[in-house]
């Protein structure tokens, strides 16, 4: 889900789907579930395109694009407890009064002040937007640094790495051939630990399920013997899992 997020232009976002790479076939964004154009799907006895199928499944599965993306919680989004509040409740055609009932009988004045400050901040963000994208097509020498995903706890200098770093990391601590990685020796420091821990993630599928037999299997292969790497993709939020252990996915 991450990479779908990071790489969707806002059109994609409001869709709740983007065209993949091939452009063959459409994604959703928060389940990676897949619709093929060229392919007509049997949907409550109605037969759909590709687009109209991943519309019907964004509403059924995820609730629409905004409840789908609002839920992403304020790490990603941005918004504030009440800013959430408003958005949802305005989404839902609350009066001004409605929604300062909702937030605990704040004043309708401020209710319309949080509406005029999320129309300064959109507009705002539409300018950063451009200029990012100014910036990113300019033959630029600044550093390009790596992506973690939104869950990670860790929010300081430790994931600010840049892809030299990155690479020169990987290459000291892991040996790789394609997409398999074996693990050398597990670093100390906690920006190194973080990129290892990032690159042994990347052996899972986004998607899937595994059993914990099945995570051990695979880091035994990478040459994690003890259980330890397992408890710190967990810990840092590369894998999530149930909490009887059953089941496994990386975030």
């Amino acid at each position: 889900m991450e990479k779908n997020l990071q790489e969707s232009s806002v059109d994609d976002l409001v869709n709740g789907f983007r065209q993949d790479q091939s452009g063959r076939s459409l994604v959703c964004l928060f389940c990676g579930a897949r619709f093929e154009d060229g392919v007509v799907y049997p949907v409550e006895n109605l037969l759909l395109s590709s687009r109209r199928a991943a519309e019907h499944h964004i509403g059924r599965e995820h609730g629409g694009a905004f409840t789908a993306l609002i839920g992403l919680g304020g790490v990603r989004t941005g918004l504030s407890e009440i800013q959430e509040t408003v958005m949802k409740e305005s989404y839902d055609g609350r009066t001004d009064r409605e929604i300062a009932s909702a937030l605990g009988g704040k004043s309708e004045s401020t209710v319309r002040n949080h509406r005029f400050q999320m129309r300064r901040r959109r507009n705002e963000a539409k300018i950063f937007l451009a200029l990012m994208e100014l910036l990113e097509r300019r033959d630029s020498t600044e550093p390009r640094f790596i992506e973690f995903n939104a869950e990670l706890p860790v929010k300081d200098e430790r994931v600010m790495v840049t892809v030299d770093e990155h690479e020169r990391i990987l290459r000291k601590h892991c040996s790789q051939k394609g997409k398999l990685v074996r693990l050398l020796s597990f670093p100390k420091k906690q920006k190194a630990k973080l990129v290892v821990l990032n690159r042994l993630a990347e052996l899972f599928e986004r998607g899937r399920q595994y059993t914990e037999a099945e995570v051990n299997q695979m880091l035994s292969e990478a040459g994690d013997e003890s259980g330890e790497i397992r408890r710190y993709l967990i810990d840092y939020g590369f894998l999530s899992r149930k909490r009887d252990g059953s089941a496994y996915w990386r975030m």
